[in-house]
């Protein structure tokens, strides 16, 4: 397990835009960067390729974080990404991508015979693709705890070899699906929100994940990120700059 440290300027940055995109010369961008090249390059053998994405408690940042990751990821020449929103009971990464929630998703396909494919959505970059949560559904606990979300998990893994499957979830404390949904993904990514997020609350969702899966922990709005990097001053280092 790893602490990843991500500083997110609250003040300057739009916390439902995929800043990596839209400003890839920020801190934030810089961080993902760091946090990519973990995931894409591991110093193990064993390389993740579905990566869920959760919290302990709600207003952590983990779509924020969820979103950009597979954003940034898919910014590289090699690398694909396919988010997934699992959070059937507050979605909101469609607004990262301009999508209403209106629009059919991850819940008609688990509660019907709806196809996989139709329910793909593009983005605007092109080696990233988007499969939204839908309508909230009203059995999220029961329809995420299926074997047919455990099989999605495993044919996006096995149809997908080229990408990344970057799975956003509700918060572990308050959704009981979420551990279920953990023990079907290679890897958890654990978001804390630093200073704010209460240690007994962050100890029982550790628990809650079993200690092969935890990838490491995100510790996000982290404002020693910012003083290291600008006391080096590298974390603009030769990025985005121009030729003369």
């Amino acid at each position: 397990m790893e602490n990843i440290l991500l500083g997110l300027e609250e003040d300057t940055l739009n916390l439902e835009e995929l800043v990596v995109f839209s400003r890839p010369d920020s801190l934030f961008a810089e961080c993902c960067r760091f946090l990519r090249s973990k995931i894409t390059r591991p110093s193990s053998d064993s390389l993740a390729r579905t990566i869920l994405v959760s919290s302990a408690l709600m207003g952590e940042g983990k779509t924020f974080v969820a979103c950009n990751l597979a954003a940034s990821i898919s910014q590289t020449p090699e690398e694909y990404a396919l988010l997934v929103d699992t959070d059937l009971r507050n979605p909101s990464a469609h607004t990262m991508f301009g999508i209403s929630p209106d629009e059919p998703g991850l819940s008609k396909y688990l509660s019907g015979n709806v196809g996989l494919p139709g329910l793909l959505k593009k983005t605007a970059l092109d080696k990233l693709t988007f499969l939204p949560a839908g309508n909230s559904a009203s059995t999220p606990a029961e329809l995420l705890s299926t074997q047919k979300m455990k099989d999605l998990i495993r044919e996006l893994r096995d149809r997908y070899r080229d990408r990344f499957i970057i799975i956003d979830s509700a918060p572990l404390a308050l959704a009981p699906e979420t551990s279920v949904i953990a023990n079907y993904v290679d890897a958890v990514l654990l978001v804390v929100r630093h200073g704010n997020t209460p240690r007994d609350v962050v100890r029982h969702a550790l628990k809650s994940i079993k200690r092969e899966k935890l990838m490491g922990v995100v510790y996000n709005r982290y404002d020693e990120a910012f003083k290291l990097y600008d006391r080096y001053g590298y974390y603009r280092y030769g990025y985005g700059k121009r030729k003369k």
